[in-house]
């Protein structure tokens, strides 16, 4: 059996980051859908590929950090960061929040709550803390 612990998750968010999106889209299970609030639409794995491909394209540098993971019945609810840097280096980051489903050590679902307009500029190359939130 396998495990749902969130190793998952860490793996399909490593693969957006470093443009392994193969292995983001080994992390999704064969029906899996990806639905955003900005356009309530829930997309299968291929309509999100294009996305992630596009997220590649158009900002060489990309990080998910400042995570904090919290189980719930059948998955996770996940706030973090995502920083970019476009090719000229100017550098953007938004804070988001994901309910993520998991069963059989595969992502079946992801509700992601990002507020595009939202977008701020990073101090620094190393900025991937959420403005605002104190560690907890």
């Amino acid at each position: 059996m396998a495990e749902n612990d969130g190793t998952v998750i860490d793996r399909f968010y490593a693969g957006l980051a470093s443009g392994d999106l193969d292995t983001s889209l080994a992390c999704l299970s064969a029906d899996a859908r990806i639905w955003h609030c900005f356009d309530g639409i829930a997309q299968d794995r291929q309509s999100s590929l294009a996305g992630w491909q596009d997220l590649v394209a158009n900002f060489p540098c990309r990080a998910f950090g400042d995570i904090r993971r919290h189980s719930i019945p059948g998955g996770f609810v996940q706030q973090m960061m995502m920083t970019v840097r476009t090719a000229s280096g100017a550098g953007f980051g938004w804070p988001i929040c994901v309910v993520i489903k998991v069963a059989d050590g595969l992502i079946t679902r992801i509700d992601e709550y990002i507020d595009r307009a939202g977008r701020f500029e990073l101090a620094a190359e190393s900025d991937i803390a959420t403005p605002g939130l104190e560690k907890s």
